[in-house]
């Protein structure tokens, strides 16, 4: 038998039990924001047709070119091509559509939790298997739905406690104005491909706009100095794009305009943003962001519709919180523990418990035979505020011993006023 140990796939790491109080912190404070802004929860598959990412993410961006995982397949799937998600809004298009939620009230409103996967180069807060929190807005045009999804980003964040964020937000057109930009932007690049990337030169004629997204940095320092898309929008993008700034400023959203911010997806249409540290001036470590695709739900088949929408990268947010020192709330240990001395308190005990359980406090009860000395010492060991003792006198009587652990305080109390009292106590 072979001896080798197996560690876990690279990109991929265990969340341990030290690090679960940051998720759980972090899925409490989405879910419950989420909730009060009237979004509901959806589950979407883990894996799609690859052609729904094909069709929606942009054949020739690098998630689809370089990092998309597809699955073989068996004789009887042979037809179907599948793909682990690498992001979720294309899956989510997929169930507007086939769900028929245009029929419903509109605008629908979603949310959904879960991993996401990319062949990605792993490196500091990047994985090939990550968590992701997204939100879609559909069935509505209006800049309202662009500033409640930045909202909602915005108070998911500073509920948890984070400094020092900031928005970056841009307009990039709509199919009417882009064209025009385009056409600069490419005469703008005509001559400095030779100091451009490959993948650069391949954008410009596949993609220019995604010209302005390159890492490289040759081609950073070129994009700095491109044309703005800004001042080729037409009325209806600038309108739009105006609107949307100036609910950020009356709702006090710290933002800055990046005109060439075009993020890495093709659906994308007039709004986009993205959140980071306001230090982090290269946004190498980017929290997430999203923006406006009217144009996505009819591409993949949909009625013509709107959406606006983002995700927010739970991994990269957990990391902030450790280097910002956010805690999270302490979990309640034990708050209760309950003692019994003999056959008939034991029988009483299972009754308190039941009582005391109702309150939604957290009680322990394990039978035991032994002393009442060593099971008051393990009371103590776990961190139990109060112990409940029941022998066989209080078991007659129906009263029992409530025992301050803290202040090794106790007194008698009736069975039926015990767990109001507990309560009491515990809310103090």
């Amino acid at each position: 038998m072979s001896n080798k140990s197996f560690q876990t796939p690279r990109g991929t790491r265990d969340i341990l039990p030290k690090d679960q109080p940051y998720w759980q912190h972090f899925r409490s404070i989405a879910e419950n924001t989420l909730s009060a802004l009237s979004f509901d929860r959806i589950d979407l598959p883990h894996i799609e047709n690859s052609e729904v990412f094909c069709r929606g993410i942009g054949s020739d961006t690098d998630i689809i070119q370089k990092e998309i995982y597809l699955l073989e397949q068996t004789k009887e799937d042979s037809d179907e091509k599948l793909a682990l998600r690498p992001e979720g809004t294309a899956g989510a298009v997929r169930a507007y559509i086939q769900n028929g939620m245009a029929s419903w009230p509109q605008p629908v409103k979603l949310y959904y939790l879960g991993a996401m996967f990319r062949h990605d180069r792993p490196q500091k807060g990047r994985y090939r298997e990550f968590q992701q929190l997204g939100i879609e807005i559909f069935g509505d045009q209006t800049p309202k739905s662009d500033y409640l999804a930045i909202m909602s980003c915005w108070e998911i964040l500073g509920r948890l406690g984070l400094k020092d964020l900031i928005i970056y937000t841009n307009s990039i057109g709509c199919p009417k104005c882009r064209p025009k930009y385009i056409a600069k932007l490419k005469k703008y690049y005509k001559d400095k491909l030779s100091l451009s990337c490959d993948n650069c030169n391949l954008r410009y004629h596949n993609n220019p706009l995604r010209l302005l997204d390159c890492k490289e940095e040759s081609c950073k320092k070129i994009a700095k100095e491109s044309p703005v898309i800004l001042d080729t929008l037409c009325s209806d993008c600038k309108n739009h794009f105006q609107e949307l700034l100036e609910l950020l400023d009356y709702f006090q959203i710290r933002y800055d305009i990046d005109p060439r911010l075009v993020r890495g997806l093709d659906y994308y249409s007039k709004t986009v943003f993205e959140i980071a540290e306001a230090s982090d001036i290269e946004r190498q470590n980017s929290l997430g962001g999203g923006g406006r695709y009217d144009d996505l739900i009819e591409k993949l088949g949909g009625p013509k519709s709107f959406a606006v929408g983002y995700s927010l990268g739970i991994d990269r947010i957990v990391n902030l919180m450790k280097e910002q020192k956010v805690q999270p709330p302490v979990k309640n240990g034990i708050e209760v523990c309950i003692l019994q001395l003999g056959e008939k308190a034991k029988n009483k005990a299972k009754k308190v418990y039941d009582q005391i359980s109702k309150e939604s406090i957290n009680v322990l009860f394990i039978p035991s035979h032994e002393s009442l000395r060593t099971q008051i010492k393990n009371a103590v060991k776990s961190k139990s505020k109060y112990a409940v003792i029941i022998g066989q006198a209080e078991a007659v009587k129906d009263e029992v011993i409530l025992r301050d652990l803290s202040a090794s305080a106790q007194e008698t109390l009736p069975v039926k006023n015990l767990a109001s009292e507990i309560r009491r106590r515990l809310d103090k």
